[in-house]
C-alpha cells in the first residue's frame, strides 16, 4: 500500500471517530432529564402557617391565666420585651415578672383551701377578634380580651373586666415572641390605676 492511500485511510478513521464522538455526545445530552426545581412555598400558605403559629402562641399565652398554669409569661416575651398595662411600664424580663407578681400571677405558692367550703370559681381569660398583620419576621396583632369569674363554684360568672390590646411580635430563632405589648382597659378597671391611665 502506498503512503498516499495510507493518510487517505487515516484521515477517514479520524474523520470517522470525530463523527461518532459528536454522535455519541449529542445522544448523551439528549437522554439526561432535567433537573427538578425545588419546591417553593407559596407565599398565601407561608403567611397561613405564621398567623397559624401567633395564634397558638396567643392561645398558650392566656392559658397562663388559669388557676393549674405555671404562669411563666415571661418566656413568650423577647429578652428585651415591653409590656404596658393601663399606663404602666416594664422593660425587660426582670419587670415583666415583677409586674405580673403585683397581681398574683407571677407563680406563688397558693394558700391552702379551707375544708368543708363550697371551691371558689374558676376565672378565666379570653379573647376574641384577633387580627395579625405580618410585616417579615415581624408582625403586629390586636385583639379584645376580657376576664370571666364566678366567685364560688356555684355562683352565676360574670364580666369583671375586658379591654384591648395591641401587640408587636418579632420571629427570632424561628419562634415568634413579644417585643411590645400595650393593654388598655375598657371597664371594670381597678380604681388604683387611674392615675396611670392614658387619656384619651
Amino acid at each position: 500500500m502506498t503512503k498516499t492511500n495510507v493518510r487517505h485511510l487515516t484521515i477517514k478513521s479520524v474523520l470517522g471517530l470525530s463523527i461518532i464522538l459528536a454522535a455519541l455526545v449529542l445522544a448523551a445530552a439528549c437522554s439526561k432529564t432535567p433537573a427538578p426545581t425545588q419546591a417553593t412555598t407559596p407565599p398565601e400558605l407561608t403567611a397561613l402557617i405564621e398567623r397559624a403559629a401567633i395564634e397558638n402562641l396567643f392561645n398558650d399565652y392566656y392559658a397562663q391565666f388559669g388557676p393549674n398554669s405555671q404562669h411563666n409569661f415571661m418566656s413568650y416575651f423577647a429578652a428585651n420585651g415591653r409590656l404596658e398595662v393601663n399606663g404602666l411600664v416594664a422593660n425587660g424580663i426582670d419587670e415583666i415578672k415583677a409586674m405580673y407578681s403585683q397581681v398574683g400571677l407571677g407563680g406563688e405558692a397558693k394558700a391552702p383551701k379551707a375544708k368543708n367550703t363550697v371551691p371558689k370559681g374558676i376565672s378565666a381569660m379570653m379573647f376574641t377578634n384577633l387580627n395579625i398583620q405580618l410585616q417579615g419576621d415581624k408582625a403586629v396583632a390586636t385583639l379584645l380580651w376580657h376576664s370571666i369569674e364566678s366567685d364560688l363554684l356555684t355562683s352565676s360568672p360574670k364580666v369583671t373586666e375586658y379591654g384591648k390590646e395591641r401587640t408587636e411580635l418579632v420571629k427570632q430563632d424561628g419562634r415568634w415572641l413579644i417585643s411590645k405589648r400595650v393593654i388598655l382597659s375598657e371597664g371594670g378597671m381597678p380604681g388604683g390605676l387611674l392615675k396611670s391611665y392614658p387619656k384619651q
